[in-house]
């Protein structure tokens, strides 16, 4: 909250903090000396989300010597805290508020010694627009409450870390388009969801209106892009024609619990929840070059999907990790978590690391190509759950190592009444996947066929050898099958031709049970369909 470069020296005087908030733990970085008559009062702050009552407490957010802090409770009302004492005649609560009284010589709510000019009348109402626009920026800038259009174009972020908070913003929606922003020098920008800043009040419940945010044409060099809380119902966030590079650690200023700091991020999810909300990022190159490199990271608690959807497409992939997911990843009542039609390079491609959950959701690894040095395309490390109708389709990806590597025994990926399908499918190396697939409860399905390993076509009788243990329903190339193609909760029938017909509640190609918009730059994209897929989809509780 302050900064000093040198010490900072006070006598016969008085340094009074009153009800400020802090984001980090820390809220002084100063040295501070006290001379003869000088005082440090302070009264109701709050850092790292954590409120100060204590002259300890004070003391170790860098406020100095414990003993030369005077603490005033929050409702204490006197000169020498809240008002330049010289100018003060007295001081007294008023509706809540500690009113200075000016005395000769005091101006102002605080009674200072330097009266300004009046300002006029405000006509009409503050602007609901903020417009940041053909700058550069290397300090932190303030985006007003109550904004509903939020814009910044034409500018480089140098090594700063501006927040755009939404619950701070309009309660009826936001749109807020990022475009032709450079992030530079470590520069982080961090959109934020309620619950996303600790401490920050708000909360951004299902009261506020949806969030549309259009981030479109970014570049960074050591820089990176961070999304976190939650956003209300009906939010669209996108991500498009974008590089984002980095070579060395970006300090995560505002998640002060991640980890992932040292990893080199570009793209962070940190604590995200989309609950009927989507996020979609396509035509983008992610790049991590560093030994150990993640490039996206999901971390913090949790990623949360409920009837919400992620879709990272057409994305070029590069780093040690392509993908790594440190948090519980939950999806619920229809979500969707897609990766498809990108290009990942990598040492590891999609590692989810800790518990991942499904209900009536799916897991969709689809159309991607690459190389990976060392792991497997989709890597599920920890405890993997699939239940009440949920998919996991490992189809149509050719790549240069393993396909797909699953819990090994005792630990499993439990499939409850769900489907897995590996199929059409090319790799390399000594197996196709490996882990333990276990099934359970009826309507439970692990669907196999048209793999090829090594450039040479599998045969059922070849899996095993491959990888490919448990029970398996095989699925030659060319058949047309459902289990092999679609969503099965939200699909009615296949057509003639082929396709998935969708029932209420199935969208696109596979009818998945999330809408995940086509994007287009920075246009807006197509207002999403009533997603009425509660109808129809049900999640049950296995016994």
């Amino acid at each position: 909250m302050l900064y000093a470069a040198g010490a900072v020296t006070a006598a016969g005087s008085t340094l009074s903090f009153v009800r400020n908030r802090a984001l980090l733990p820390r809220m002084l970085s100063v040295s501070l000396s006290l001379a003869a008559g000088a005082h440090v009062r302070v009264a109701c702050n709050d850092a790292g989300g954590r409120v100060l009552s204590t002259t300890e407490e004070y003391a170790a957010a860098g406020f100095g010597d414990a003993g030369s802090i005077e603490v005033v409770g929050c409702d204490g009302c006197d000169r020498d805290t809240h008002c330049y004492a010289p100018g003060t005649a007295s001081a007294s609560r008023k509706d809540g508020v500690c009113v200075c009284v000016c005395g000769s010589g005091g101006y102002g709510e605080a009674c200072v010694p330097v009266g300004a000019p009046a300002l006029p009348p405000a006509v009409g109402t503050a602007s609901r627009v903020f417009v940041l626009e053909g700058v550069t920026v290397q300090s932190v800038f303030v985006v007003p409450a109550g904004a509903i259009d939020v814009t910044l174009r034409h500018v480089v972020l140098d090594g700063v870390n501006p927040v755009l908070y939404v619950p701070w913003m309009a309660r009826d929606g936001v749109r807020i388009v990022v475009q032709n922003v450079s992030l530079l020098n470590g520069a982080v920008l961090y959109v934020m969801g309620g619950g996303g800043l600790r401490g920050a009040g708000a909360a951004g419940s299902d009261e506020s209106g949806p969030v549309e945010l259009s981030v479109c044409d970014v570049e960074a060099l050591n820089g990176a892009l961070v999304l976190t809380g939650t956003f209300p119902a009906g939010s669209v966030l996108t991500v498009t024609d974008s590089l984002l590079v980095s070579t060395r650690p970006t300090p995560l200023v505002y998640l002060p619990g991640s980890q992932s700091s040292p990893y080199a991020p570009v793209l962070v999810l940190s604590d995200l929840r989309l609950v009927r909300s989507v996020l979609v990022v396509s035509d983008v190159a992610l790049v991590t070059v560093m030994t150990g490199g993640r490039t996206v990271v999901v971390d913090s608690a949790v990623l949360e999907l409920v009837g919400g959807g992620v879709a990272l497409d057409a994305a070029v992939l590069g780093g040690d990790f392509a993908l790594y997911a440190s948090a519980r990843v939950v999806a619920s009542s229809g979500a969707v978590l897609r990766v498809s039609g990108s290009q990942v390079y990598a040492a590891h491609g999609l590692v989810f690391d800790s518990e991942v959950v499904a209900n009536v959701s799916a897991l969709v690894v689809n159309d991607n190509t690459g190389v990976l040095t060392d792991g497997a395309l989709l890597e599920l490390r920890e405890t993997a759950s699939f239940a009440s109708g949920s998919w996991l389709p490992v189809r149509c990806n050719s790549i240069s190592g393993r396909l797909l590597s699953v819990p090994s025994y005792p630990r499993s990926a439990d499939f409850v009444q769900s489907t897995l399908t590996l199929h059409g499918n090319a790799g390399s190396g000594p197996v196709v996947m490996d882990g333990t697939v276990a099934l359970g409860g009826a309507g439970r399905k692990f669907v196999v066929g048209c793999l090829t390993l090594n450039g040479r076509a599998l045969r059922p009788m070849d899996y095993r050898s491959a990888g490919i243990i448990g029970k398996f329903r095989s699925v030659a190339c060319g058949v047309c099958d459902a289990d092999v193609r679609c969503f099965a909760a939200a699909t009615r029938a296949m057509s003639v031709s082929c396709r998935c017909r969708c029932a209420e509640g199935g969208y696109g190609r596979d009818c998945l049970p999330v809408y995940l918009p086509r994007v287009d730059g920075c246009n807006r994209t197509s207002a999403p369909p009533q997603l009425s897929h509660t109808a129809t989809l049900t999640e049950t509780r296995s016994p």
